[in-house]
């Protein structure tokens, strides 16, 4: 996996810019000696042979690629650990990956803590030996295991191979003309599988990754300018965050003519967004839709849109559910409830197989027996499978295009996320009896949570919310807080999400 950077490194050059943060650029060969440096300091403190699970937790800097080339060169497994989520999500990621070390660029918050702390930000990186070598372990071995939500309060680790990665990017890269003039963005959180493509993309294709600070990703203002500043050309986005930041485009003096790849992922994409796009940025600029999953290496397929696609007079966009050409290794099937193809017309749930399917959740064999299942289907012979829990409608011609959850599950900018999890965690706060959380759309169309509950005593919606965000990641805090006297019931006795939805 760590090929992808040095290899890229040997023909790229080293003197061309790899990584930038606003306070410093490290060019290939700069980025390869700190990687050596921090390689010497992991082997040091982990002599084991085997690979170990190496929590991250770090700032938004050039460090953090340094330090994630360095964890997979060393032959170990990262685990994100954003400084921006709150300290008890942390300590259990911590807890359930079994982390005995951490490196960070900062003082650990109090109670995250692992055997071993190695400090980046007193690192000597004049102390790098040009003769290091990367540990070549099998290519079946983990990389690195992002933590999802879980429908029964608990997140679930995803662990996925090295080989799927090598495999991901590669064949994304085989279908566009990304190259060593590419500027790219890391726009997302380490902890959110999208910046896997993001940073081992950028430097696979010879690229320069400019980190894009907190928050300015969280000011579409913020971000237009630095679009504009950087001259970026290839910027991956969520749907909604992408809608937002069109917006500011349009008022900006500037406009960021540089852009000439757009890649969407995490939600369905918005049409209107990239008509807008087009009217207020000059320039030809491809726009790429996605679908991912965390489980199956971040993307299963790629659909581009064309010129004629989105200027079409009276289009409703039903082309943006479009699923798209599975990848290089990669199988889609959507299948029915006997596991069969579904018939044209049909909606069945969506199935994945193939070089991306992750390795399972981390120390939970029943719900990886339960989502990873081996299926005989027609004309193939017996593999290993992936069952999403999205649905998909085949059409007329045999595309397969998007149509929404099988369950509970809802995507907000991006992330994945089991309401369970939520209401599970709202019921555990002080006072709170029961708790339900609907997903629904804001006045501008965006997603937006809404948790109904129940309680002893009146209690505030922001004191409330100042609670869950204790607990919980801010992708995950519902935007509004209703208190009922009762959660209505349906006729089975159950919670009658409809009727919340109607409030």
């Amino acid at each position: 996996m760590y090929e992808l950077f040095s290899n890229r490194m040997a023909t790229a050059g080293g003197d061309h810019p790899a990584v930038r943060d606003g306070r410093q650029t490290l060019t290939y060969a700069e980025l390869a000696d700190r990687v050596g440096v921090l390689v010497a300091a992991i082997r040091e403190q982990c002599p084991a042979s085997a690979p170990i699970r190496i929590g991250l937790h770090l700032g938004r800097t050039v460090d953090l690629v340094a330090v994630v080339l360095a964890v997979t060169a060393a032959g170990h497994v990262y685990v994100p650990l954003d400084p921006a989520y709150p300290v008890q999500r942390l300590q259990f990621m911590a807890a359930d990956s079994g982390l005995s070390v951490i490196l960070t660029d900062r003082e650990l918050p109090e109670g995250l803590s692992a055997d071993v702390t190695v400090r980046v930000d007193r690192m000597d990186w004049s102390t790098a030996s040009p003769g290091w070598r990367p540990t070549q372990p099998d290519a079946e071995a983990t990389a690195y295991v992002i933590y999802t939500s879980g429908s029964t309060g608990r997140p679930k680790g995803v662990e996925v191979r090295r080989r799927s990665v090598v495999a991901m990017v590669e064949a994304v890269c085989e279908r566009f003309d990304f190259d060593g003039s590419d500027v790219w963005t890391l726009f997302h959180s380490y902890c959110f599988d999208f910046s896997v493509w993001e940073m081992w993309g950028a430097l696979a294709s010879g690229a320069t990754l400019v980190i894009v600070p907190a928050e300015t990703a969280l000011s579409p203002r913020a971000t237009a300018e630095l679009l504009v500043r950087e001259r970026v050309t290839v910027m991956s986005i969520v749907p909604s965050v992408f809608r937002h930041l069109t917006a500011a485009v349009g008022q900006s003096a500037q406009a960021p003519v540089s852009v000439r790849r757009v890649i969407f992922g995490g939600e369905s994409v918005d049409v209107a967004a990239m008509r807008s796009w087009r009217e207020a940025v000059p320039g030809d600029c491809q726009f790429v839709n996605t679908y991912g999953i965390t489980e199956t290496t971040v993307f299963v397929s790629t659909r581009p849109f064309d010129d004629a696609e989105l200027d079409a007079v009276g289009s409703d966009g039903d082309f943006a559910t479009d699923l798209g050409e599975a990848l290089r290794g990669w199988e889609i099937q959507v299948l029915d409830e006997r596991y069969a193809p579904v018939e044209r017309g049909a909606t069945g749930e969506i199935w994945v197989a193939g070089d991306g399917v992750a390795l399972g959740y981390v120390d939970r064999p029943e719900l990886t027996g339960e989502r990873f299942r081996t299926l005989s289907l027609p004309g193939g012979p017996a593999r290993r499978f992936y069952r999403s829990g999205d649905l998909a409608t085949r059409t007329a011609d045999d595309a397969y295009c998007y149509a929404g959850r099988a369950d509970d599950q809802v995507k907000i900018n991006g992330f994945r996320i089991e309401l369970g999890e939520i209401e599970a965690t709202l019921r555990q706060l002080e006072q709170v009896r029961d708790a339900a959380v609907v997903n629904g759309r804001s006045r501008i169309g965006g997603r937006l949570l809404t948790a109904y509950f129940t309680a002893d005593t009146e209690l505030v919606g922001a004191e409330l919310a100042e609670r869950a965000r204790a607990v919980l990641p801010a992708h995950m805090v519902p935007a509004r807080f209703v208190q009922l006297p009762e959660l209505p019931l349906s006729l089975s006795g159950k919670t009658d999400r409809r009727a919340l939805a109607d409030l």
